[in-house]
């Protein structure tokens, strides 16, 4: 049988072995010199391969130099079931299983008690292509919007080099205070959506992090730039408004779906994720701003 070249699963709590197995995802990489162009083997780097049931060799990292760890994903699964055990919701690889990316929920849904809620999640990437460190961070996903908020102080990263997988694990046990930072970000929400919108301060907000262009001399480009964006904060503040009220956290979340779901850019929607999540910093700076800014007003 070949190798698909993606598969995405989702699931309803289950062991994150048993998911990789399910997303086609458990596998040994298989090493071996790189060949150059006339036939020789270049044993000073190495070529990373999968290995089909039928023989079929797929390459998924060439060129890697000595020190590179080679190993499966085994390690990263075993280090996320046994932090949060029978918990992974979605797995998906792609490039025959040069990169992985896989969720876990580990608590129930908290409900803000206006029929909003938000689940506090886990992100794990792992990639044989050298696209990502093995990486672990903490997110709230919100089902309203779909959006993911990044929560990046909850990060742990390990390159793929000797002793990776030891490091691995004892880096891992960090994300016991998923917890903790999830909590904080529950407080202010719960302080945002107490705190009601006026016209004047939704003005100074995003004059401030989505400021529009009025030099009758700027670059048309820009300008229109500055419109589309202002115009889709706003789209998506009218649905949180219809939904939840005209508070502060409604214009933050409008905020943070444009950055979402408009400006990030990616090939598909799991890559889209995977920025918002692992690089918040810069995936939704203006949310982040917006929201420190909304705090100081409350």
């Amino acid at each position: 049988m070949g190798l698909m070249l993606s598969n995405k699963n989702q699931f309803d709590g289950i062991n994150a072995i048993d998911a990789a197995l399910d997303t086609n995802a458990l596998f040994e990489p298989q090493v071996t010199g790189t060949i150059m162009p006339n036939g020789s083997i270049d044993t000073d780097t190495f070529t990373v391969y999968r290995e089909s049931d039928d023989g079929t060799q797929t390459v998924l990292n060439a060129g890697v130099k000595s020190g590179y760890h080679a190993g499966s994903y085994r390690s990263l699964l075993n280090t996320a079931e046994a932090m949060f055990p029978e918990s992974v919701n979605s797995m998906k690889s792609w490039g025959n299983g040069a990169v992985l990316v896989f969720t876990q929920d580990i608590d129930t849904p908290y409900t803000f008690g206006d029929g909003d809620s938000m689940t506090r999640s886990i992100m794990y990437t792992g990639s044989l292509n050298s696209t990502y460190a093995t990486q672990a961070v903490g997110f709230g996903f919100r089902p309203f919007c779909t959006n993911q908020i990044g929560q990046g102080t909850l990060q742990i990263s390990q390159k793929r080099s000797k002793n990776h997988d030891e490091l691995l694990f004892s880096k891992a046990q960090i994300m016991a205070q998923a917890a903790q930072q999830f909590d904080l970000f529950l407080n202010n929400a719960t302080m945002l959506k107490g705190l009601q919108m006026t016209n004047s301060l939704r003005t100074r907000i995003l004059d401030a992090v989505a400021p529009l262009i009025v030099d009758p001399d700027a670059n048309v480009k820009a300008v229109n730039f500055a419109d589309k964006r202002r115009e889709g904060i706003m789209y998506f503040y009218g649905e949180e408004v219809a939904a939840f009220g005209e508070n502060a956290y409604s214009l933050y979340q409008a905020v943070q779906s444009y950055e979402y779901h408009v400006a990030t850019k990616g090939k598909s929607q799991e890559m889209k994720k995977v920025k918002v999540v692992t690089d918040p910093d810069r995936a939704q700076k203006l949310a982040l701003r917006a929201e420190t800014l909304l705090l100081a007003s409350v």
